[in-house]
């Protein structure tokens, strides 16, 4: 009886202190297992941060119907720096689905029947702005609605840059 409580006590004490070791090689050096696994390697990085204006409330809502109600017109085109955040705000929130030939051949995209609209179209280059605004704004047959998801500004440089690369395909 000793001998087994005696061992019992032994592998206790073993198992403790490799779990010890174990538990501070991971928190304290970077060399750690878990500095290694690709699945914690991303949040390493700074998140986005969200645009204040963007969390969805009634007020928001309201705004926004109310802009599709009345003139909805587009900033001038031509902008670089707005060119550069359409692109940038398309690659968060479009590219998965769209693709990056905006062909409706993302990644994401391929896997939905039928294929999420091809944004180089004859069709959807006749779409006005206020009607691709509405259509991002309030989403589709399967695209999200990305009203509480992306500024005003957001929505409109994303609208810029489809027509910028529908005029460079067409």
């Amino acid at each position: 009886m000793k001998k087994v409580l005696f061992l019992g006590i032994f592998v206790s004490l073993v198992l403790t202190g490799v779990y010890t070791v174990i538990t501070l090689y991971d928190s304290n050096l970077k060399a750690g297992r878990m500095y290694q696994t690709p699945a914690i390697r991303p949040h390493e990085e700074p998140q986005l941060v969200m645009d204040k204006r963007t969390i969805a409330d009634t007020k928001s809502e309201a705004l926004i119907r109310e802009l599709l109600k009345t003139d909805f017109i587009m900033k001038p085109m031509g902008s670089a720096l707005l060119l550069a955040k359409g692109e940038k705000e398309y690659r968060v929130f479009c590219f998965h689905c769209h693709g990056p030939n905006l062909d409706g051949l993302g990644t994401v995209g391929q896997s939905f029947f039928p294929l999420p609209t091809n944004l180089t179209t004859k069709k959807t280059a006749g779409m006005s702005d206020k009607e691709l605004f509405a259509f991002i704004s309030y989403g589709g047959k399967k695209a999200p609605a990305l009203a509480s998801s992306m500024s005003v500004e957001s929505r409109e440089a994303v609208i810029q840059y489809i027509r910028f690369k529908q005029k460079t395909t067409l």
